[in-house]
C-alpha cells in the first residue's frame, strides 16, 4: 500500500480484511520455534511500546548476521496497531529489514513515511543512515535468545518435550540450523540428535592449534624473499614478547602466492617453528563446509577466536582466493560473496584489534582477491614463493633424503628437474628411497633418474628450432637493451606424457633506475616476439610454441600492448580502464573490438621490427644458435661481446635502442 492509491471506504475496507479474522488465523497457526524465541529476545526492547496500543514510535534493532528475517517475523507478530491502515490505505505498523549495502535514507523514508509504529531490523548498523538513527526513539542491540527464551518459546510454538538441557543446547546453534531441524513433523528428540551429530562433525573440521612438526625456516632452501620476511618476523615477535617493541611494530600478516606445490603450507609450519608459536590451520573450504552463510561466518570467527586464545600464534588460511572479489564481474552469488568478504574484513581488522595473531594467507592466484583484504593492517605483505632454482632444488632433495643423502654435483638431476616444485622433489625423494629399500642398494643419482617420469631426447631439428627461438629473444633484448640479459639456455630432453612445456629460457632482469616510457614497453614487446621473429627469419615461418598458455610470449606481449593502450596513457586516449576478473586485460580486449585492433597493430609493428633487426644480425643469430646447440647455455656477457655491446653500466654502442 502507498499514499498514491485511492482511499477505500471504511465499510468496504472492513469487508475486505477484517482485523479480528486476521488475528484469529494467526492464532490457529503457531509460530516456529525460532520465531517464537526471537519474539522473546526482542520483547524487552519493545516493551515500552507494547504496553500502550496505538503509540507512535521508531525502533532500530541490531541483530546477529543471518537472523534478520526471523526477527522481522517476530516483531510483526508483536506490534499491531488497532487500525492496520489509515484512511488512505497506508500501513500504520511497519516492520522492515534494512538491506546490506550503502545507506539510503531516502529509500527507507519513502517506505515508512506514513507509518506510526516503525521497526527497522538490521544486521549491520553501518547500513542505517545517520538521519534515520537520529529519528529513532530506541536503538537496541538484540542478544541471542537464552535458554529461558527457548523454554518460553516452546510453549508458544507448541513444541513438546523441551527441557532446560535441550534449551541450553539450542543456544549454541544458528536460527537456520534450528529452523531446518526442529519442525512440527519431527519429534524434538530426533531433531536434537541431528544437532548433536552436527556438533561432532564440526569438531572434526574445527581449527585446532598445531604444534608444528618439521624444520624451521632456517633449515629450508628455495624460499627467497619469503624466508627473509619470515626470519625478520620471528625476530620481531621475540622482541615483542620481551617487551622491547610494541605490537604496532610487528607485521600483521602476509599473503603467500606461487604455483601449486611450491611449498606454501610447508612454509607456514616452518614459520611457526621459527617464531616459536602455535599454528592454527584453516581454509575457506573448511569454513564453508560448516553449513549456510551464518555457519560459514561463525566458523570463520571461531578460527580467529582460537588463534587469539592461543596467542601469540599464526593463523594460516589456505585457498585465500576462494573469498573472491566484491568488484568481480561474476554476478553469481554476488551478495553471498560480499557478506563473506565483509566478515573476513571484520576478523582481520576488528575494532578491538588482534594483538598476538599473525594471519598468513596462501593462494595460487592473488589477482582475484579483493584489494581491501590486502591493505595495511590486514594481509599487508605480498610475498611470492617461486619455483626453486638449481641450488634450491639440490638443497630440497638433500633435505628430503635426510641421512641417505649422497655426494656429487647432481648435474643431471638439476637439468631434469628444471621447473619442478618442492612438492615434486619431495615425491621424487620418497620414490627413490622406496626403490632403494626394495633393491637393497644405496641411493644414487642414477636411481633418482630412474624413478623420474620418462623423458625423451629432443631430435636434432627440435633442438635447433628451440635454439633459434631463444637466440632471437636474446639478441633482440641485447640490441634494444630493454632489460639486462643474464643468460639463455635450452634443454636437450623433455618429459613424456606432459602437455605444453618449456625447453628453453631467456633470463632477463630489469635495469635498476630505468625510466619506463612507451619505447621501453615497445622494446619489451619486440623482445617477447623475438623468438618467433627468429624462426621466421631462419625457417620462413614460426611454430606454435609462442602461444596457448598464460605465460607464453604472445599472451605476455598482448598484455603489455593492452597496458600501453589502456593503463599507461601511451595509446590514443589518456583515460584508464583496469578491467575485471581473473584476466582483466583479456576482459578489456574481449569487450572492446577497437582495443583489440590497436593491440594487434602494435604487436605486428614490433614483430616486423624484430624480424628486420634479426635479419640485420643474421650472422650473430646463427653463431648464437650453434653455441646453444653445442653448450646448452650461454651467459649474457658472451652474447653482449658477440654483438659488440658493453656490459650494463658501460657506454652503450647502440644508444638508439634506449629511451631518450
Amino acid at each position: 500500500m502507498n499514499g498514491s492509491r485511492r482511499p477505500v471506504p471504511r465499510s468496504q475496507m472492513s469487508h475486505q480484511m477484517s482485523p479480528s479474522s486476521f488475528t484469529l488465523n494467526r492464532r490457529q497457526s503457531p509460530p516456529s520455534l525460532v520465531v517464537a524465541a526471537a519474539s522473546c529476545a526482542v520483547r524487552g526492547a519493545l516493551r515500552p511500546f507494547l504496553r500502550r496500543k496505538g503509540i507512535a514510535f521508531i525502533v532500530i534493532l541490531n541483530v546477529a548476521e543471518g537472523t534478520s528475517d526471523y526477527y522481522r517475523r517476530a516483531v510483526s507478530s508483536l506490534i499491531r496497531d488497532p487500525v492496520p491502515v489509515d484512511e488512505d490505505c497506508n500501513e500504520i505498523a511497519i516492520v522492515m529489514t534494512v538491506p546490506d549495502g550503502p545507506p539510503d535514507a531516502r529509500a527507507i523514508y519513502d517506505r515508512f513515511r506514513y507509518g506510526r509504529q516503525i521497526v527497522l531490523v538490521t544486521e549491520r548498523m553501518d547500513n542505517i543512515p545517520s538521519e534515520v538513527k537520529l529519528a529513532a526513539d530506541v536503538i537496541a542491540e538484540i542478544p541471542s535468545p537464552s535458554a529461558d527464551h527457548y523454554m518460553a518459546a516452546s510453549r508458544v510454538a507448541k513444541v513438546r518435550g523441551m527441557t532446560p538441557e535441550i534449551a541450553s543446547l539450542l543456544t549454541g546453534f544458528s536460527f537456520d540450523a534450528i529452523a531446518s531441524t526442529v519442525r512440527g513433523t519431527r519429534p524434538l528428540l530426533s531433531a536434537v540428535r541431528q544437532l548433536k551429530k552436527s556438533i561432532v562433525e564440526a569438531e572434526k573440521s574445527a581449527p585446532a592449534p598445531v604444534k608444528p612438526k618439521g624444520p624451521s625456516l632456517e633449515e629450508l632452501a628455495g624460499y627467497g624473499a619469503a624466508k627473509t620476511w619470515g626470519l625478520q618476523l620471528a625476530a620481531d615477535l621475540r622482541a615483542w614478547k620481551a617487551g622491547e617493541i610494541a605490537w604496532e611494530d610487528v607485521d600483521r600478516g602476509a599473503l603467500l602466492h606461487g604455483p601449486p606445490g611450491c611449498g606454501k603450507t610447508t612454509y607456514a609450519r616452518a614459520l611457526a617453528n621459527s617464531c616459536e608459536v602455535d599454528l592454527v590451520v584453516a581454509s575457506a573450504a573448511r569454513w564453508q563446509a560448516a553449513g549456510h552463510l551464518g555457519d560459514y561466518l561463525k566458523a570463520m570467527r571461531a578460527a580467529f577466536a582460537q588463534a587469539m586464545k592461543q596467542s601469540p600464534s599464526i593463523l594460516f588460511v589456505d585457498e585465500f582466493d576462494s573469498f573472491g572479489d566484491r568488484e568481480g564481474d561474476d554476478d553469481h552469488a554476488r551478495d553471498y560473496r560480499r557478506q563473506v568478504i565483509n566478515g573476513m574484513l571484520e576478523c582481520l581488522d576488528p575494532v578491538e584489534g588482534r594483538e598476538g595473531v599473525i594471519v598468513v594467507g596462501a593462494t595460487n592466484n592473488p589477482s582475484v582477491i579483493d584489494r581491501a583484504l590486502l591493505r595495511p593492517g590486514r594481509l599487508e605483505t605480498l610475498i611470492e614463493i617461486p619455483l626453486p632454482d638449481a641450488a634450491a632444488r639440490v638443497a630440497i632433495l638433500r633435505h628430503h633424503l635426510r641421512d641417505q643423502a649422497f655426494g656429487g654435483d647432481l648435474a643431471r638431476f638439476v637439468s631434469a628437474t628444471r621447473g619442478w616444485s618442492g612438492a615434486d622433489i619431495e615425491k621424487l625423494a620418497r620414490d627413490a628411497r622406496r626403490l632403494s629399500r626394495r633393491r637393497k642398494v644405496a641411493l644414487s643419482e642414477d636411481l633418482l633418474l630412474e624413478v623420474m617420469p620418462a623423458r625423451y631426447v629432443l631430435s636434432e631439428s627440435e633442438l635447433r628450432h628451440t635454439a633459434v627461438h631463444e637466440a632471437g629473444h636474446a639478441i633482440v633484448a641485447v640490441v634494444l637493451a630493454s632489460d639486462v640479459l643474464k643468460q639463455v639456455h635450452i634443454d636437450r630432453d623433455a618429459a613424456l606424457g606432459v602437455g605444453a612445456q618449456s625447453v628453453g629460457m631467456t633470463v632477463l632482469e630489469p635495469e635498476v633506475g630505468r625510466v619506463k616510457t612507451a619505447s621501453y614497453y615497445d622494446d619489451r614487446i619486440a623482445m617477447l616476439l623475438g623468438g618467433i621473429a627468429a624462426e621466421t627469419v631462419v625457417y620462413g615461418c614460426h611454430a606454435d610454441g609462442a602461444g596457448g598458455a598464460p605465460s607464453s610470449d604472445l599472451v605476455l606481449a598482448s598484455d603489455i600492448a593492452t597496458k600501453l593502450e589502456r593503463h599507461f596513457g601511451f595509446g590514443e586516449v589518456l583515460s584508464v580502464e583496469l578491467g575485471k576478473g581473473d584476466r582483466p586485460l583479456e576482459y578489456l580486449r574481449d569487450r572492446d573490438p577497437e582495443l583489440r585492433g590497436l593491440v594487434d597493430a602494435r604487436l605486428k609493428a614490433q614483430f616486423d621490427r624484430a624480424v628486420a633487426l634479426l635479419a640485420e644480425h643474421r650472422e650473430e643469430l646463427d653463431h648464437l644458435t650453434e653455441a646453444l646447440v653445442a653448450k646448452g647455455r650461454v651467459i649474457g656477457d658472451e652474447i653482449r661481446a658477440l654483438l659488440g655491446v658493453c656490459s650494463p653500466g658501460a657506454p652503450n654502442p647502440h644508444p638508439s635502442g634506449r629511451d631518450g
